[in-house]
């Protein structure tokens, strides 16, 4: 069912003339000139809003210099993993090494309860480093800062978390490697999304 443009009366669904079976208006062209300005109004309203949201992603990116430095430190810490990070007996495991015995023995770390949780730490650091960026990406919505911090602090803590798991299993944390330098860069990031809110806000 739909209504006529002019009277306004209902015209059945299988009614497929060009005439209103009521007032005799065209129901094509009746008031055309309108309806198409406002269906012109209506679609540049939401060109619009598509606009303001690519522009804001474009500036929670890269529209600053704090905000360019973010988009690199989201995956500093992920780098920093390529530092000795965990030793188990004699060997050290690191980023690299732990993805090229995955591939040549996956038994010895996925049937090692310690390098099982090794391996998830890194893990959770490369899946909170690619979620944080995502994340990063709305900015300059309202609670832009609230969300890039919560996410951010929930990555410390489940990278540490299941860090300090693996060490319970067996593994111990080298000194001064990949996990201590991991966590200091995760926090700057904490800094830099306060840079990027207070650079958004100046806008």
């Amino acid at each position: 069912m739909s209504n006529c443009p002019k009277c306004n009366k209902k015209i059945g669904a299988f009614y497929f003339k060009q005439n209103c079976p009521h007032c005799n208006a065209n129901l094509m062209y009746y008031d055309f000139d309108n309806r198409l300005k406002e269906d012109a109004a209506l679609a540049e309203k939401e060109w619009s809003a598509v606009e303001k949201i690519t522009s804001g992603i474009k500036t929670s990116a890269v529209g600053s210099l704090p905000a360019a430095a973010r988009l690199i430190m989201f995956f500093a810490p992920v780098v920093a993993l390529l530092m000795p990070t965990f030793r188990l007996d004699d060997s050290t495991i690191n980023l690299v090494s732990i993805i090229k015995l995955v591939i040549s023995s996956s038994s010895d770390v996925f049937g090692n309860k310690a390098m099982l949780f090794a391996f998830a730490a890194f893990a959770v650091a490369i899946a909170f480093a690619l979620v944080n960026l995502v994340v990063s990406l709305f900015s300059f919505t309202k609670n832009g800062l609230i969300r890039n911090i919560i996410f951010t602090i929930i990555g410390v803590i489940a990278f540490a978390g299941v860090a300090i798991v693996a060490v319970s299993a067996g593994v111990t944390l080298c000194n001064f490697g990949g996990f201590y330098v991991s966590i200091v860069l995760m926090l700057v990031v904490i800094a830099l999304h306060i840079a990027v809110n207070r650079k958004i806000k100046a806008e």
